[in-house]
């Protein structure tokens, strides 16, 4: 074999290493973004939940008795303020992903402007 094609292989393989490096990377992104669930409780651990990524309800837990000590705007209320807390905790999460995601562009930018 010559030199040439030793070079042009060696070429090829960094390119596919670095474009693999990139795909891993966004990857891992989606599956930090999937992977977020949060599980909130109120105050007095009455109201029990959980939501998803984007910020949808995914369970509720009502303690024994909650109906009969509260009325329904009051149950209404605390479920409400619990939903809130876990959404905007779930939105800080994301908002956490998203600035390590634009990390992560910048750098694959970096490397397929290292292909040319």
């Amino acid at each position: 074999m010559t030199a040439a094609y030793d070079s042009d292989a060696e070429l090829v393989a960094r390119n596919v290493a670095t474009i693999d490096r990139v795909q891993q990377t966004l990857r891992d992104l989606r599956k930090k973004w999937a992977s977020i669930n949060v599980h909130m409780e109120s105050a007095n651990g009455d109201v029990q939940l959980s939501v998803n990524h984007q910020g949808r309800l995914m369970s509720l837990s009502l303690a024994p008795g909650c109906t009969t000590r509260y009325t329904n705007e009051g149950l209404e209320r605390v479920i409400s303020t619990t939903l809130q807390a876990a959404v905007a905790e779930a939105c800080a999460e994301f908002d956490e992903i998203e600035r390590n995601a634009e990390q992560a562009t910048l750098e694959a930018a970096q490397l397929i402007g290292e292909l040319s």
